[in-house]
């Protein structure tokens, strides 16, 4: 994720009224438009929002009729930080901007309120605090709101709107800049069906209206005013935002202007970008462009200007990225330089004729022109936008690929010198990367003698690769097939089938569909084994041992399970087949539960259908049948006061979403953001967890301390889940209750590999995807009173991994059944290693080489960074499982 380059440069008037007149002399100079300008930006306001025949911003279309409107698109990433620097300096974010969103500081570079700051101008902002951490010095008052405590919709909104009456009566302002949060914040909490939404909108539909009647009234005899209506970015389907679906990406952009068009106003059809806002508003308010400007002057603006004014105002435009072309790209600025220069010429001529002999058929002519090098201009600067450190590149995945053989021949006790030589010269290529971030920085001795090691540390495990390959197979053999079971070479053939697929664009925006049919085959081959190793009169415990295999295998079946083996095969084969059925069918109802993806995201779910108003009591009756279910499953394997405390903590869950509105709850208080409540549940889990370790509260022999660790993540797991995909986690126990007694995998590296594909179905069940906009970052602020970022950011990742942490911990219970040793432990977490890190390993050399693909922003690299966290949470997850087994001995 490089950060993009910038032109350090700042445009002056001066600089511009001397390069325009050097080129057309006569040029008409910057001209102010509008006296005092109000830019409304609501967050999240997407283009349908406004323009739809049935929105309730009625009075705000009214005005549109009247004035200008057009549809913007919003560049990914869609988030608020890159929007808001678009929309001041008129430049494409990059990427990386997703990360600094959390942490944005303070924008040096060129942009409007820079220019307004230099010109005397005077700035007033209220609303999202992000704007205060970029342009703090430019305001001349200002107060902030924060934007990241996304459970307030309310206050966040009225501390903006305050401010109003004193500032609009005041009019001592040139430029006034409200940011709204409430729209986007909902949109967080509940979707944009929410009905919470329509009220929103009539709130800003009357600031609207308030705001634009009283510029009408400060407009006296001089120029107009001008308020301008936006949004920063859109809405998904689901509420977020952050990727670049067209509700995401489309936004209305409104200019309505006190002194009436005289053409007909209204929406107009085609689409802008929203950068072209920048030079836009810099042309009207008789301001230099910023210097990294990438828009296009919007003509339906200045269409009540005379031609010449038009053109000199696309002279500029055109200088001004032309100028950027040149510090950007040296020398490539020169296949349009001659264009360029005989638009000049006949610009100079037109204005050289009288203005009865001007024609309009010339200056449309013209107008053409300074258009077409506009677009020259700005396509050749965007295909070259990103600069790529193609070296460190290269060098970090020699590194990762090193680590990953490395891991492989740990199998064999590898020679310890080499692991030594590698860390260490990864860590030094590490801090030298970070050090010196540029093209070509790698000229040190330092860096050659650190690559000069990592090519050693290769070469060492080329001469050992045959034999490294040899114990792979062997692994394989061992620990999957035992027996020869279907189960367990499907487990390995699946594995690398989806390794595989992650090379395609398609299949990483559709991933969930692998998946799916990744762990629901395997149950049906489950089934499938066990009635073939029954006609065979020979019992799936038996059959899966021998002495050379022992270490990787359980030793012995359980008394239970031989005796088990005297009844008839009808009565075990039809108690597989219910147990495959059962399974099944909550797989099939999870998967229609969250519509996810990319192609068919757009269809109808069973959550669209179950989040409307009219069916809030029946979603409450599931929920609170999906808690019983929950909490009955889950007593079996606690003591009587763990058991309290577990209902009282899915109690207060049930609670905490019922003072929100989202369930209804008779004949109990309704609380702010139910955080009180969200907090009684934090406390239960903790007590839950604590409790196994009071004296008396010993819990039953057959239940280690993994299954209370289970059901005290379970009640943290609803608690952190939207209130119907409570229903997903009640399914997802009944599984686990299931698989607890089923003998689907014997084998405890088979067990790993199942029981992460299992995690992985449900990461995108509850409603995920490898887009950015389905995280859902409502559940970062559960029993949050203010924003902090790291409980925040804790919460967002337990929440987002929440399934996958479900499903390790109930492997890390079911291991516990099967006895394991310290060779079969170390097994187990090799196999969870080389499992997460093929899919990284493959993936990223594979983004290197597609670096340019048109996809790389919307779909590679998020998906990259969804592997780095899922690294991340596996690999705490197996710490958990070598402190268990290591120093917490059951």
């Amino acid at each position: 994720m490089p950060v993009k380059k910038e032109f350090i440069g700042i445009s002056t008037p001066e600089t511009v009224l001397e390069q325009s007149g050097s080129l057309v002399p006569g040029v008409s100079p910057l001209k102010r438009h509008y006296n005092k300008t109000v830019l409304v930006l609501i967050d999240a306001l997407r283009a349908d929002f406004l323009f739809s025949p049935d929105t309730p911003m009625s009075m705000t279309k009214k005005l549109v009729s009247q004035n200008l409107a057009l549809v913007a698109k919003a560049h990914t990433p869609t988030v608020t930080l890159p929007r808001i620097k678009a929309l001041m300096t008129g430049s494409v974010p990059g990427f990386v901007d997703v990360i600094l969103n959390f942490g944005s500081t303070k924008y040096e570079g060129d942009n409007i309120l820079a220019q307004m700051s230099r010109a005397g101008r005077r700035v007033v902002f209220f609303g999202d605090d992000t704007w205060i951490k970029l342009f703090s010095d430019h305001f001349t008052r200002y107060e902030g709101t924060t934007s990241f405590f996304v459970t307030d919709y309310t206050e966040v909104d009225n501390n903006v709107t305050r401010h109003l009456p004193l500032e609009l009566s005041a009019g001592d302002f040139d430029l006034l800049i409200l940011h709204y949060l409430g729209l986007d914040h909902i949109g967080h909490l509940a979707g944009p069906n929410s009905p919470l939404v329509p009220p929103k909108l009539r709130e800003m539909d009357e600031v609207i209206d308030t705001v634009y009647r009283s510029l009408t009234k400060l407009q006296g005899e001089g120029l107009p005013n001008l308020l301008i209506v936006c949004g920063d970015h859109g809405m998904s389907d689901q509420g977020s935002h952050g990727g670049a679906s067209y509700s995401e990406t489309r936004v209305p952009l409104a200019f309505l202007s006190t002194q009436h068009r005289s053409s007909t106003g209204g929406v107009v059809e085609s689409e802008v970008d929203q950068i072209d806002l920048v030079p836009t508003l810099s042309e009207l308010l008789g301001l230099p462009i910023p210097s990294n400007n990438l828009g296009h002057l919007l003509m339906d603006m200045v269409q009540e200007q005379g031609a010449e004014e038009q053109l000199a105002s696309l002279l500029r435009n055109t200088i001004q990225l032309l100028n950027l072309l040149r510090e950007d790209q040296p020398g490539a600025d020169s296949e349009v330089r001659g264009f360029f220069h005989s638009t000049c010429e006949l610009h100079s001529k037109w204005l050289s004729l009288t203005p009865q002999e001007r024609s309009s058929a010339m200056a449309h002519q013209i107008q053409i022109k300074y258009n077409e090098v506009i677009t020259m201009a700005t396509s050749t600067i965007t295909k070259k936008l990103t600069t790529y450190d193609l070296p460190a590149l290269i060098t970090c995945v020699i590194g990762l690929w090193t680590a990953a053989i490395l891991l492989l021949l740990s199998q064999q006790s590898p020679v310890r010198w080499v692991v030594m030589v590698h860390v260490i010269s990864t860590l030094y290529l590490v801090g030298h990367l970070t050090q010196f971030q540029s093209v070509w920085p790698f000229s040190g001795s330092g860096y050659l003698i650190s690559v000069a090691s990592l090519m050693l540390v290769l070469s060492t495990i080329a001469l050992q690769a045959k034999k490294t390959m040899k114990d792979v197979l062997e692994w394989m053999r061992s620990s999957f097939y035992g027996g020869g079971s279907l189960c367990g070479g499907f487990l390995i053939a699946g594995t690398l089938l989806h390794t595989v697929s992650l090379l395609s664009s398609s299949y990483v925006e559709e991933e969930h569909q692998t998946w799916y049919f990744l762990s629901t085959t395997i149950h049906i081959l489950h089934l499938m084994s066990v009635i073939l190793t029954m006609n065979t009169n020979q019992h799936p415990c038996n059959a899966s041992f021998n002495s050379s295999t022992s270490n990787h295998f359980l030793r012995s079946c359980p008394k239970s399970d031989v005796e088990s083996d005297q009844g008839s095969h009808s009565d075990k084969i039809r108690q597989e087949v219910l147990n495959t059925a059962v399974l099944l069918l909550a797989a099939r109802l999870m998967r229609s539960w969250n519509q996810t993806g990319n192609k068919w995201l757009h269809l109808p779910d069973i959550v669209d259908w179950l989040i409307l108003a009219d069916n809030r009591i029946l979603l409450s009756v599931l929920v609170a049948v999906s808690l019983l279910l929950i909490l009955v499953l889950q007593s079996r394997r606690l003591t009587w006061v763990q058991t309290i405390l577990s209902a009282t903590g899915l109690f207060c869950v049930f609670w905490s979403r019922a003072s929100t509105g989202a369930l209804f709850l008779p004949f109990v208080p309704q609380m702010d953001r139910g955080i009180l409540p969200a907090r009684l549940s934090f406390l239960c889990v903790f007590l839950v967890l604590v409790s196994q370790f009071l004296p008396g509260q010993t819990s039953r022999p057959s239940v280690g301390h993994m299954d209370i660790c289970l059901s005290a993540w379970t009640v943290l797991h609803v608690l952190l889940m939207r209130p119907h995909n409570t229903v997903l986690v009640a399914f997802m126990t009944v599984q686990q209750s299931v698989l607890c007694g089923c003998k689907l995998v014997l084998s405890p590296s088979a067990a790993a590999v199942f029981y992460v594909w299992m995690g992985r179905a449900a990461f995108f069940s509850q409603g995920n995807s490898n887009s950015i906009a389905t995280v859902d970052v409502g559940a970062g602020y559960v029993g949050q009173e203010d924003y902090n970022a790291f409980p925040v950011a804790f919460l967002l990742g337990l929440a987002t991994y929440a399934g996958p942490i479900y499903w390790f911990m109930a492997f890390l219970a079911k291991l516990n059944t099967l006895n394991p040793s310290h060779r079969d432990l170390h097994q187990v977490y090799f196999t969870v290693a080389v499992t997460c890190l093929l899919s990284m390993v493959v993936y990223a050399a594979f983004v290197v080489t597609e670096r340019y693909h048109l996809f790389v922003w919307t779909v590679f690299l998020p998906k990259l960074l969804y592997l780095g966290m899922d690294l991340v949470i596996y690999y705490l997850l197996s710490v958990i499982l070598v402190l268990k087994y290591y120093l917490w001995c059951e």
